[in-house]
């Protein structure tokens, strides 16, 4: 008798393809913070700490725990974490969601245009090119925060520069995966030249040229918890009063593209919405 396959039953296979994916953003976290002792119980308060931060919630948190210790399990590794401390974590982290809900609010053009002025005056050279490409993309592909930053619960869906192909009036974009994916999709983005401080083409096409060259790197370099506090200070330098996050991007562009009179069809295929979902994105 196999232990190995007795093993393997114990959960169904729609479980362990779950659980395999915890395990996937644990590592991913452990290496992109150059985490050496992997399971002790400081590393993994800090691993729920940075789920939080990117808006997970705690019944996930606890799916996600319960994976890496599957996988712990069958690997004679021993995994604390259910200590009182990480218990305590996970009660402040559910009671935190009840006060608070995602505002959704829709990032407009006037919005755009400031922020980006704001990420000139704010950061580096380097950082402002990269930030003022991401949100104007961010708003005019509809990309949803995982699509295009790296977030521990779904690194897979992040865009690569190899996603990317500059055409000369336009820009396509492909998925390799993305939420509720059933295979790669691409998207076009068209040249905007009667408003070039907006222009997703012009912007990226600037930062491609100065900062990415390898085709297996990050579209974009950062984590959806960095560039949301580098967002909120945009809006604050700004003055902008209005509640938004990186999701109001994608409620932005899909605001804007009905304003421009764009059919249901064209709108759900370019914001990748398998239902009529897109319906609850568009702003009056």
């Amino acid at each position: 008798m196999k232990v190995d396959s007795l093993i393997a039953d114990s959960i169904a296979p729609s479980t362990k393809k779950v659980y395999d994916k915890a395990v996937s953003t644990y590592l991913n976290f452990c290496q992109q913070y150059d985490i050496k002792d992997k399971y002790c119980s400081e590393t993994i308060e800090l691993f729920v700490a940075h789920l939080a931060q990117t808006g997970i919630q705690a019944k996930s948190i606890k799916s996600t725990l319960s994976g890496i210790r599957h996988h712990c399990d069958i690997n004679y590794i021993d995994f604390h974490h259910n200590t009182p401390r990480i218990s305590m974590m996970l009660r402040g982290i559910a009671r935190s969601c009840v006060k608070s809900t995602r505002p959704k609010n829709a990032v407009r053009i006037s919005h755009l245009k400031k922020i980006c002025n704001s990420a000139a005056v704010l950061f580096e050279t380097k950082v402002a090119v990269t930030l003022r490409s991401l949100f104007t993309m961010a708003f005019f592909a509809m990309l949803r925060p995982s699509e295009m930053l790296h977030a521990p619960s779904s690194p897979q869906h992040q865009l690569k520069r190899s996603s990317v192909m500059m055409k000369r009036d336009k820009i396509k974009l492909t998925f390799d995966s993305y939420k509720h994916s059933d295979g790669a999709v691409s998207i076009h983005i068209q040249r905007m030249d009667c408003d070039i401080l907006v222009c997703p083409w012009r912007l990226l096409n600037c930062y491609l040229s100065q900062y990415v060259s390898n085709d297996c790197d990050p579209l974009y370099p950062y984590s959806v918890c960095e560039v949301g506090n580098m967002l909120q200070q945009c809006l604050a330098h700004a003055g902008v009063k209005t509640a938004l996050t990186l999701h109001s991007f994608r409620r932005g562009g899909a605001t804007w593209y009905s304003e421009q009179g764009i059919t249901n069809a064209k709108l759900a295929a370019i914001g990748r919405w398998k239902s009529n979902a897109y319906l609850r994105y568009v702003k009056p």
